[in-house]
């Protein structure tokens, strides 16, 4: 007889997760490149590009609480269709919006949509895949992402170029509802954390496993400082060490777009260059996959964070079309070297009563430190200001995740050999 074991849970990720994943992370790109240089060539300025480009992040860091106790009562599914169902309705809000305030609010809808789909999803992958497994399905996922990275820029630059903006937010509004269609016909109704089945854990290297028992309640209110006190070990070392990844990340992503455009690089040129740095990020997700899996979480992180700090400090220091496109790849070859990191720490320490509570503050903690990094941004109103503090909290960052960070893969890989691992 086949043993559960030799199928792998990865295969049932296909249609119901991976190809909606593919399709949703094209349209999330385009619009986080496109967006800032939309508001800038609109009289905005850099400041008034990094607040809208913040709601994004403010968005998704609000609804991760109420999206976390949703997935618990209603399911993965439901929060998944409705998040990007929302993420629709907002890139048309953006493409008709007459004023930057209502392009604000409308970005913090498509944020809000996005962090619901993306907690939703990271909730179900926990569930169904074994620790020992997760760095491959993370890591993949991430590289869908990236697929995304180096197909939205692109197709979102030549859009702008020969069909104007409000026509590639529509396009991204499309998109979102292709989503929707595929979470409707392939993602399996329920699993909610009502659902999970009795198992045991398999405990992580200092941080020791949660018996699954009766799923506790949560109110709204008290679910925040619940877990946080619960879980203040992991959130005071491996949570300031997503804080710093994701804040450094928000920045790349940010200051990438305006140092080009600072420079003098068109819009269709910086679309191009993105998308090359995204081609060597995406390369990079099966060696994270790799990395994560036999050599630990931790060696995959100090080589995301610490590439990145570095090349986010090498980019004032570029002048030209050429330097500016080094400094952009260094930065996605880093990035890509943390493909899915934050996501499989996230899973391997998530206690089994509680996943997606727990998943929900975990997101939170990241999506404020990518609300923190544009902002941060508007205040400095330099970009260069900004690019050098951002490489001094990824370095912090990297450090803490050297000292303070318990490693998160597995020492007791005894699922391999056929035991319960309380993971499915």
């Amino acid at each position: 007889m086949t043993s559960h074991r030799e199928i792998s849970p990865l295969r049932s990720l296909g249609l119901s997760v991976y190809l909606p994943s593919a399709f949703m992370a094209v349209g999330q790109m385009a619009l986080l490149v496109i967006l800032p240089i939309y508001i800038v060539e609109g009289g905005g300025g850099v400041v008034a590009a990094a607040l809208v480009f913040a709601m994004r992040g403010f968005g998704s860091m609000l609804v991760n609480v109420p999206a976390g106790v949703a997935i618990a009562r209603w399911g993965h599914r439901a929060t998944m269709l409705s998040g990007t169902g929302l993420m629709g309705v907002s890139a048309v809000m953006i493409a008709i919006a007459s004023s930057h305030w209502v392009v604000a609010g409308a970005t913090l809808m498509f944020g809000a949509g996005m962090g619901a789909w993306l907690l939703a999803r990271l909730a179900y992958i926990t569930e169904q895949v074994p620790n020992w497994q997760r760095g491959a399905a993370m890591s993949g996922l991430a590289g869908l992402q990236r697929l995304g990275v180096v197909l939205g820029p692109f197709v979102g630059g030549i859009g702008v170029e020969y069909l104007g903006y409000s026509a590639v937010f529509l396009a991204i509004s499309v998109i979102a509802w292709i989503t929707v269609l595929l979470l409707w016909l392939f993602a399996p109704p329920g699993g909610g954390a009502h659902q999970e089945r009795d198992g045991r854990q398999i405990p992580c290297l200092g941080y020791p496993a949660t018996a699954v028992t009766a799923i506790p309640t949560f109110g709204l209110m008290t679910l925040v400082p619940t877990v946080l006190r619960r879980h203040r070990k992991v959130f005071l070392s491996a949570g300031v060490f997503v804080f710093c990844l994701q804040l450094l990340r928000e920045q790349r992503r940010l200051l990438v777009v305006l140092w080009g455009t600072s420079i003098g690089v068109g819009v269709e040129e910086i679309g191009f260059i993105v998308s090359i740095a995204a081609v060597a990020d995406m390369a990079m997700f099966p060696i994270a996959g790799y990395i994560m899996d036999h050599w630990g979480r931790k060696v995959a992180g100090l080589s995301c964070i610490g590439i990145l700090s570095v090349a986010l400090g090498l980019l004032p220091l570029t002048s030209t079309v050429m330097t500016y496109l080094l400094a952009t790849v260094i930065g996605g070859v880093g990035n890509g070297l943390g493909s899915g990191i934050i996501l499989t720490m996230g899973s391997d320490i998530a206690p089994a009563g509680e996943r997606s509570q727990f998943l929900g503050v975990w997101r939170m903690v990241g999506d404020l430190g990518a609300l923190v990094g544009p902002l941060m941004t508007s205040i400095a109103a330099s970009i260069v200001v900004a690019l050098g503090f951002s490489m001094i909290v990824g370095l912090g960052g990297g450090l803490v995740l050297l000292i303070c960070v318990d490693e998160t893969l597995s020492s007791r890989v005894t699922s391999k050999i056929g035991e319960p691992d309380g993971y499915t």
